[in-house]
C-alpha cells in the first residue's frame, strides 16, 4: 500500500480535474517522485474502481551529463577559445586541458582559432578572430533545458555529439472511477466466524480474492533418522 498521503494528493487531484489528471503533473505538483504517484495508482487500482488509470508514453529530449555540463560552462570550442590569450598558446599546453582536443577540432571547423607549426618552440595556437564568438551549441543546450523545441537539424547534431538523448516517459492518465471516494475504507482481507455470527460481514468491503494466485509450495518429505540409518546399514 502507498503512503496514505501520496494516495489522498492523487484522489484531491482526481477530484478536482474534469477530465482527468496526468500522473506526471500530479507528482510535480505535489514535489514528489513520480514512482511515488505510480505506486498510489497500483494501490488505488487494488480497491476496485475508486480510479480509472490508462498508461500512456510519450517522448521527450532531455540533456546528457556531458549536455548538462556544456550547458552550464560553455562549449568544449567555447571554453578552447577563451582559454587561448592573444599572445597566443603552446599547442601541447591546450591539450593537457579536459576539453582540449575536441575544443580544438571544433573550434578550428569554425576558423575560430588557427595554428603557427613553425612558431619557434612548437606548434603554437593563436585567436583567429578578435571578440568571443557566440557559443551557439550552450544556448541550443539551454533552450532544450528549458523545455523548448529546436529543428531536427540541431537536434540531430546535438545527439551526434553525444550533448542530447530522447527519453520515453511513461505515465498514467487518471479519471474517476464508478467507485470514486475521496473517503476510502479498508478493505478486509479474510472472513472472521465472528463476522458471520453477527452479520457484520453485510456492512464490510472485501478485497477481491485472486484465485489464479499460486499457493505457498509444500515443504519436501525426509526420511525419519531411523530410515536414514536402516538404508545406511544395508549400502
Amino acid at each position: 500500500m502507498a503512503d496514505s498521503a501520496s494516495v489522498e494528493a492523487l484522489l484531491q487531484h482526481v477530484e478536482k480535474a474534469d477530465g482527468g489528471v496526468d500522473s506526471l503533473d500530479v507528482a510535480s505538483s505535489i514535489g514528489v517522485d513520480h514512482q511515488v504517484i505510480v505506486g498510489a495508482v497500483k494501490s488505488l487500482q487494488s480497491l476496485g474502481d475508486v480510479i480509472s488509470a490508462e498508461q500512456r508514453s510519450s517522448k521527450h529530449w532531455e540533456l546528457t551529463d556531458e549536455g548538462t555540463e556544456l550547458a552550464e560552462q560553455g562549449s568544449h570550442e567555447a571554453r578552447v577559445f577563451g582559454s587561448i590569450p592573444l599572445e597566443g598558446l603552446p599547442q601541447s599546453e591546450l591539450m593537457k586541458l579536459s576539453f582540449g582536443k575536441i575544443g580544438f577540432s571544433k573550434a578550428m571547423s569554425n576558423k575560430w582559432i588557427r595554428v603557427d607549426k613553425s612558431h619557434e618552440g612548437g606548434p603554437r595556437i593563436f585567436r583567429s578572430v578578435r571578440s568571443s564568438p557566440p557559443d551557439s551549441v550552450r544556448e541550443k543546450l539551454l533552450l532544450v533545458r528549458s523545455g523548448a523545441q529546436l529543428e531536427e537539424k540541431d537536434k540531430n547534431e546535438l545527439k551526434k555529439r553525444k550533448l542530447l538523448t530522447e527519453v520515453t516517459v511513461k505515465s498514467y492518465w487518471i479519471t474517476r472511477g464508478s467507485s470514486f471516494s475521496t473517503t476510502l475504507t479498508k478493505q478486509e482481507t479474510e472472513l472472521t466466524p465472528e463476522m458471520i455470527a453477527t452479520g457484520s460481514w453485510k456492512d464490510r468491503k472485501f478485497k477481491p480474492y485472486n484465485f489464479e494466485a499460486m499457493g505457498v509450495a509444500p515443504d519436501c518429505g525426509h526420511l525419519h533418522p531411523l530410515m536414514k540409518e536402516a538404508e545406511r546399514s544395508t549400502a
